[in-house]
């Protein structure tokens, strides 16, 4: 009898043991499950690497709101301006790559710059997980109300006799670069006067300091519906649907100009894989919702469904656009 109870109990205490292995087994395999369950678990930060007001600013808080609702946490706004969007986008690439800090990047941060400043601590394809673009905008070149000129040819015609100036919002930024790229394409010599920001450009144009500007039609907006200025073209492959009485610049002087400031949201690389798939997933069913488009469009801005390939190809055509334009017009950016 007492050899049966022996035999008993140690045949419950191996099935005791292969039970509590089978469960630690269970449980390993389950753990990444629960893990991807998990993102987000607290607030999302997407930075944004300018100053707050304006167009990047006000679209980067139409996302973080339609994403907080998908995600059910907050996510908040956080503007890290310096150096043309470089110092908030290196913040971002060197930050923790775990899904709560993210990039709302920009032609500039990541297309513009990169091609300027290849010793940029941050490279667009290797630092980031490229998401979704958002939204663009076609660069309006805006000249001031009482200059002799009532279209771009005219206006070509007259830099071709004096000496005309421009206001770019910096030295290194899009409407820079654009603008040299029109020099060179239209045979001119504009006086390149940069400023701290579009804002203090346009109010030099206002106030005659300037003979033109260059910036997305939401910063220009109120301005077109006065006097003061004139709307000469835009930069976009085809009219702007706020703008279609205004000729494209390529309509003007032919060839292949065509130029856009686009924003798009962006996370540092080596992101967890289930956190980008949670991501990307929110903002797709985001740039699916005809009120955020709408949203969108009442800035200013013309929505764009994008996903993470779209996006990447869109990045790495930019950057080999900008970097191809910059050695050939060798802009000054001291």
């Amino acid at each position: 009898m007492m050899k049966n109870s022996s035999h008993i109990a140690r045949s419950l205490k191996s099935i005791s043991t292969l039970t509590a292995l089978t469960l630690a087994a269970m449980t390993c395999i389950a753990a990444p499950s629960a893990v991807a369950q998990s993102y987000p678990a607290r607030t999302v930060t997407i930075v944004v690497p300018f100053a707050p007001g304006g167009p990047t600013d006000s679209s980067a808080r139409l996302i973080g709101k339609a994403l907080s609702a998908r995600l059910k946490q907050p996510v908040i706004i956080e503007n890290r301006p310096g150096a043309g969007g470089t110092t908030g986008s290196a913040y971002v690439a060197r930050a923790k790559a775990d899904g709560y800090t993210l990039l709302w990047a920009s032609t500039s941060s990541v297309g513009v710059a990169p091609a300027l400043y290849p010793k940029l601590s941050y490279a667009p394809i290797t630092s980031f997980a490229p998401l979704a673009m958002v939204a663009r905008s076609p660069i309006v070149l805006t000249a001031r109300g009482n200059i002799k000129a009532e279209n771009l040819k005219d206006f070509i015609a007259l830099a071709k006799t004096q000496q005309m100036s421009y206001g770019s919002a910096g030295n290194g930024s899009i409407t820079h670069l654009v603008a040299e790229w029109f020099n060179d394409e239209a045979k001119i010599n504009m006086l390149h006067v940069p400023y701290k920001g579009g804002a203090p450009a346009l109010n030099d144009l206002l106030g005659g300091q300037v003979d033109l500007t260059l910036e997305t039609i939401p910063t220009v907006s109120s301005f077109i519906k006065t006097d003061r200025v004139k709307v000469l073209a835009t930069t976009g492959k085809t009219r702007a649907p706020q703008l279609p009485n205004v000729p494209t610049v390529r309509e003007v002087i032919g060839g292949d100009f065509e130029a856009y400031s686009w924003v798009g949201l962006m996370a540092p690389a080596g992101t967890p894989a289930d956190a980008l798939k949670v991501l990307t997933d929110a903002m797709q069913a985001a740039e699916n919702d005809p009120a955020l488009q709408r949203e969108i469009e009442a800035t200013g801005l013309d929505p764009v469904k994008s996903s993470p390939d779209a996006f990447k190809r869109d990045i790495e055509a930019e950057l080999a656009k900008w970097t191809r334009l910059v050695k050939k017009v060798n802009p000054v950016v001291e």
